[in-house]
């Protein structure tokens, strides 16, 4: 399994990209290890009632938040996005009672915005979490190469700029609000997984690619050469099927893909890579393959050596998570709650006699 990971969050490539990027996949593995790292510390918080309205998105909001007070214009800066869509997920922070606003001291025409209470008690447990989930991983590789790792980790974000002081800031932070000290993994790795996203980025734009905006890689990410349903698609990346129509129509506007009626089924849509789209696909490649030249100069033979064996095992035990059949068992947990809350239990017992009989063929 392949990850596209010029955007946001890591999502499987088409088959028909790996034979260009698996050997020269290092970046991408160390940043499908972040996202699963952050994915199951999601899972694990959402077991409690309180957060199950959590998302991955309110992360980095989170823990910058965690860092100190900020404004939204001061957000929307660190995070590379519009005012408009910051102050959107700010209001739903605040609806979930996990921020507070307060007028800017400095200015009263803005605000500036704290973590409250809950969002404290959240970041501890969050903490909690992420130390359990890196506990899970230390068993792949072992204590002692975690410890080498933790070592390379910390080489290569010194080598690539990521800067030193905030990570030590936020961990100083996080233990004297938490009470819990988070481990290095979980701090080394979103800092360094956002130089990558940020490099991959920029070497895509500096290709002439300049109006992607994130979220659109996501999609890219799984059409693959003979194209992908959009229902496909809004499942793999466990979003509405309507957020993927919005930005199918958006990427068919500039260029990069095309939507087309299935014809074996006329409810559904087909979305397909253009010449546009499938030169952007390569441009993707060269540029992750650049950033993974940029590692090994940044640690030498033995370390990158080293970092790429790591980075292996600890993917090849989380790959199951992002294939095929992971998304299939997804898809149906949602489906059968969706048809249970519509259907009732009777309803739904009827659906799966129903169901049983036609893939016996008795219907």
């Amino acid at each position: 399994m392949v990850y596209y990971i010029g955007m946001e969050s890591p999502v499987p490539l088409h088959a028909d990209a790996r034979s260009q990027t698996e050997p020269q996949s290092l970046p991408t593995r160390l940043m499908v290890v972040t996202h699963f790292v952050q994915k199951q510390t999601l899972e694990r918080l959402r077991q409690n009632r309180r957060y199950e309205k959590l998302s991955l998105a309110y992360v980095d909001y989170i823990s910058l938040l965690a860092e100190g007070d900020r404004s939204p214009g001061e957000l929307a800066e660190r995070l590379g996005i519009s005012k408009q869509a910051c102050s959107k997920m700010l209001r739903e922070l605040e609806a979930l009672g996990l921020t507070e606003r307060r007028v800017n001291p400095q200015d009263s025409r803005s605000s500036m915005l704290s973590l409250s209470a809950a969002g404290i008690a959240l970041l501890r447990e969050g903490v909690e979490a992420a130390n359990g989930v890196q506990a899970q991983l230390a068993e792949a590789i072992g204590a002692s190469e975690l410890e080498r790792l933790h070592e390379v980790l910390e080489r290569l974000c010194a080598a690539l700029g990521v800067e030193r002081s905030p990570r030590l800031a936020l961990e100083d932070n996080l233990a004297a609000r938490t009470g819990s000290r988070p481990t290095r993994l979980t701090v080394l790795l979103p800092r360094l997984s956002e130089n990558l996203r940020q490099r991959l980025a920029a070497a895509v734009k500096a290709q002439g690619f300049t109006d992607l905006r994130p979220g659109i890689g996501q999609v890219l990410g799984v059409v693959g050469r003979e194209g992908r349903r959009l229902q496909y698609i809004a499942t793999l990346l466990g979003v509405s099927k309507q957020a993927v129509a919005a930005t199918a129509a958006e990427l068919e506007q500039q260029g990069y893909a095309l939507r087309e009626t299935d014809p074996q089924d006329q409810r559904q849509v087909i979305l397909s890579l253009s010449p546009r789209g499938r030169e952007l696909m390569q441009a993707i490649v060269a540029s992750v393959q650049d950033v993974e030249a940029a590692i090994r100069a940044a640690l030498g033979e033995a370390d990158h050596l080293f970092l790429d064996e790591a980075m292996t095992v600890l993917y090849a035990g989380i790959a199951g998570h992002y294939d095929s059949a992971s998304v299939l068992r997804a898809r149906i947990q949602q489906l059968s709650k969706q048809l249970l809350d519509e259907l009732g239990m009777t309803g739904a017992r009827a659906l799966a006699q129903q169901l049983m009989g036609m893939t016996r063929g008795k219907n």
